[in-house]
């Protein structure tokens, strides 16, 4: 499912996921939610993460050689993962089941902030948005379940994704 990363040198790889880096600076939140509310907080840090979404994608599907609109959803969404979601504080394992691509988050920093007293008033991971900005940027309708959830008290984060159609055809 990789393969699509098979073509890009070591230096195009480590740029990618250069930009991915802002996504871990985190604190700002709370300042925001400190002077606006967390509605407000929310608000922004969930727009912001989803315009990175866009930016990643869109440099990853340069560096491809792809435009929009790709066929290729769950390979690109699958090596979006490995380049932006794989760092030394979190690791995403990807997988092929039913037909759907399956994400689990089996170390992530970010839940290590959700318990954190100062994070109480964020309502969700900021990975949603974000891959909502790689589907943007796709130009593909996409559809996420939430499978298990480390909130919930879920040994891991699952995320079942898969292409509006083929959740119809699945349905009947």
């Amino acid at each position: 499912m990789l393969g699509l990363l098979d073509n890009l040198s070591t230096e195009a790889r480590q740029e990618l996921r250069r930009m991915g880096s802002v996504a871990d600076d985190i604190d700002w939140p709370y300042e925001v939610a400190l002077a606006d509310g967390w509605r407000a907080a929310n608000l922004e840090y969930h727009e912001t993460q989803r315009q990175l979404g866009r930016r990643e994608m869109r440099s990853l599907m340069a560096a491809l050689h792809l435009s929009p609109p790709v066929d290729a959803v769950r390979e690109l969404v699958a090596a979006a993962t490995e380049i932006f979601l794989n760092t030394d504080d979190r690791r995403v394992v990807t997988r092929t089941k039913n037909g759907e691509l399956r994400l689990y988050a089996t170390r992530c920093h970010l839940y290590e902030h959700f318990v954190d007293p100062r994070w109480h008033g964020l309502t969700a991971c900021g990975c949603f948005a974000r891959r909502r900005g790689w589907y943007d940027a796709m130009e593909r309708a996409i559809e996420e379940e939430v499978l298990m959830n480390r909130k919930w008290g879920d040994p891991v984060c699952q995320i079942a994704i898969r292409e509006r159609a083929q959740a119809a055809r699945n349905a009947a």
